[in-house]
């Protein structure tokens, strides 16, 4: 269990229940807020649901910047080049979450694009093991078969410390 300040936050059920997913070529998000009261549905935006996002986008950039303008404002830069500014001044964390949602959320396509296969070393022939393409690599052909299914031509053979004693004889 995580520990610390707000260490709910850091908990896995948490990260992950968020199911906002970012589109693929969304780079960088800035957020700028202030501590004004019109900057208060943003500053919950933060708290609650930027690290869920984080969690679910690894690879996009979230920046946060305190008192840098005068207004709270969301800038999503794609690798496209493109700027877009979500002036978020008043607004509750929610409206936030849904606004950012239609801006720079992925579609039902894309996110189904993006999904990962449920054991993706299945297709990798060297990977083995319960989730690998086969158990083990006595199955693959050419391969010397486990000593479980077929013994060994020198298990039973004396050692060399029995052989050692014999000779002594």
């Amino acid at each position: 269990m995580p520990v610390g300040r707000f260490p709910f936050r850091r908990t896995f059920e948490f990260l992950s229940s968020g199911n906002l997913v970012l589109k693929s070529n969304v780079k960088t998000v800035l957020i700028n807020y202030t501590h004004c009261k019109e900057s208060l549905g943003l500053r919950n935006f933060i708290y609650k649901d930027i690290p869920q996002i984080q969690f679910k986008n690894q690879g996009v950039q979230i920046m946060t910047t305190r008192n840098k303008s005068n207004i709270p404002v969301v800038n999503v830069f794609f690798g496209d080049r493109r700027k877009v500014m979500i002036d978020v001044e008043g607004k509750t964390g929610p409206e936030i979450l849904e606004i950012f949602g239609k801006v720079a959320g992925a579609t039902e396509r894309e996110k189904e694009d993006r999904a990962m296969p449920k054991y993706p070393g299945r297709h990798n022939p060297a990977n083995f093991g319960k989730y690998g393409h086969c158990y083990c690599i006595c199955e693959k052909p050419g391969q010397a078969p486990c000593p479980s299914r077929v013994p060994h031509p020198d298990a039973k053979k004396p050692k060399w410390w029995q052989q050692r004693g014999e000779a002594a004889q």
